[in-house]
């Protein structure tokens, strides 16, 4: 049985970035992807980046709501909706 991994691009491997990231690749797919990213710099920078801006879109996401004034116009409005679909 041969286990060889398969040998990604760079176009493929940026491909995959994402799907990384969320933790949606096989086993398999994963190594490959880790593999071209130690072999190639230039992926491994962009990589690098997109990995710092998920986690600064998360941080900032999670630090910021919503006026208090917008939360209770959007609720009256999902009530008056909700109300008028009832009738």
């Amino acid at each position: 049985m041969n286990s060889k991994r398969p040998t990604l691009d760079c176009q493929e491997a940026a491909r995959r970035f994402h799907e990384l990231l969320d933790n949606e690749l096989t086993p398999d797919v994963e190594a490959a992807v880790r593999q071209h990213l130690e072999d190639c710099a230039d992926c491994m920078a962009v990589f690098e980046f997109e990995e710092a801006f998920k986690r600064f879109v998360a941080l900032r996401a999670r630090s910021t709501e919503a006026p208090a004034d917008l939360k209770q116009r959007i609720l009256g409005q999902l009530d008056i909706s909700s109300a008028a679909h009832d009738e």
